[in-house]
């Protein structure tokens, strides 16, 4: 964890993922994309676990291909998420 000794360096996956997550908000698809895997949410885990953030999941009403009513998950950072992550990916971004 940050602030506990020397932090685990970022994953290629999580670097990618926290970057996309500096830009804006992702939904579960694009964390998936960003990460290059189709366990997005794992990843999001792993990156709260691992580095303290929180990283806050809102579902949000919209349609699927066929019409049909769903919920997403949008993933965001939190406003203290924001200098941890860039301090994690070392001032990028």
């Amino acid at each position: 964890m940050i602030g506990h000794g020397h932090a685990k360096p970022l994953t290629p996956r999580h670097r990618r993922i926290l970057l996309a997550l500096l830009a804006g908000d992702q939904n579960r698809e694009d964390i998936d994309r960003v990460a290059g895997a189709s366990n997005g949410p794992d990843e999001v885990a792993k990156i709260r676990r691992t580095y303290g953030l929180a990283i806050p999941c809102a579902r949000k009403g919209t349609k699927d291909r066929d019409g049909h009513p769903v919920q997403v998950g949008v993933y965001r950072l939190a406003d203290a998420d924001h200098v941890t992550a860039r301090r994690l990916l070392g001032g990028a971004a």
